[in-house]
């Protein structure tokens, strides 16, 4: 796994090629890589992504339910996470560099990637059904692709556009009647998980035209989240709020473990999938981690969606389609 993570050196970034993405870094073009393919082992690897992105949900809920603050709770995942890949990176010698450009695009990436999405999540997770999550970050792409429009990166595409109003009457359904939900007042909790979806978009079409070169993914992964970590170790100490581990172990601690491992194991497959098969298959990922993360509120919490949840669910999904097929033409 590593060795396809760590296969080559990116000198080169198309910033259209990030509006396929979900809550992931922009494609890479690496020198000497080969061509894209697909096949089993691209198609595995997507799988095992998505299965990640759906379960984070999961363990967000499950952690901060379960006596976890939501500040630490970040903190750690991201520490986690910075240490093993910094181990993998330090056996591979590929450590992340520090430069000016290099430091600019960790901190931009920490906040985009990781502080202001993951905070925002954890904290609304306790408060929302876990399925419902999933829905608002199925619509990253169709948001990347605004930008990239009002930025005049990317030409205006009918059926794409279509696919982007598709997705937001899908928020729209879920948002407006007073029945769609469990409770009335958590359509202001769902409002406030789009900051997540905005900061995943607005991080797709700023990397690229930030990342310097000759910069390996696994160096820029680990120097993200080197970065996030002492982000949020800042956050922890102004905000008062410490924990490390405190109390029995349990549900809660388990979950920050496996939010290490999940976080590490996500930012290995993202840049493996775009490096073996390209942005549009990558794209994929978004139909596996919305249905993955409902079946496990279902599973894990016993949550019932409401007629209106599945009817955003199956708008959101066509959406997604329509803007990947645009794409991809």
């Amino acid at each position: 796994m590593l060795s396809i993570f760590a296969g080559g050196r990116d000198n080169e970034f198309l910033t259209r090629h990030s509006v396929s993405n979900v809550s992931n870094p922009p494609s890479d073009r690496a020198t000497g890589a080969s061509p894209q393919q697909t096949g089993a082992l691209p198609i595995a690897l997507l799988l095992v992504l998505g299965m990640g992105f759906g379960a984070s949900f999961t363990l967000n809920k499950l952690a901060t339910t379960n006596g976890v603050p939501f500040i630490p709770y970040v903190f750690w995942q991201s520490a986690g996470a910075a240490l093993l890949l910094g181990v993998a990176a330090a056996a591979l010698r590929q450590l992340p560099a520090v430069t000016g450009a290099h430091i600019r695009i960790y901190v931009v990436m920490a906040l985009l990637n990781v502080a202001i999405p993951y905070s925002v999540l954890s904290y609304v997770a306790p408060k929302l059904p876990a399925g419902l999550l999933p829905i608002g970050l199925a619509l990253v792409p169709g948001v990347i692709y605004l930008m990239a429009l009002a930025l005049r990166l990317e030409r205006f595409g009918l059926l794409r556009f279509g696919g982007i109003c598709l997705g937001l009457v899908g928020v729209l359904v879920i948002l407006l009647p007073k029945a769609s939900l469990p409770e009335p007042g958590m359509a202001g909790w769902l409002a406030l998980s789009l900051v997540a979806t905005l900061a995943f978009s607005l991080r797709a079409v700023l990397v690229p035209l930030m990342r310097p070169p000759a910069t390996t993914s696994l160096s820029l992964a680990c120097g993200l989240l080197v970065a996030a970590t002492l982000i949020m170790l800042v956050i922890m100490a102004a905000s008062g709020e410490w924990w490390a581990f405190e109390g029995e172990f349990g549900i809660g601690q388990g979950a920050v473990i496996a939010g290490m491992f999940n976080n590490a194991l996500i930012l290995v497959l993202i840049f493996a999938i775009i490096r073996l098969s390209g942005p549009v298959f990558f794209g994929g990922v978004n139909y596996i981690s919305m249905l993955v993360g409902v079946a496990l509120g279902i599973i894990v919490f016993d949550e019932r969606n409401s007629i209106w949840v599945w009817l955003a669910i199956a708008l959101v999904l066509a959406g997604l389609y329509l803007v990947n097929r645009g794409k991809a033409r």
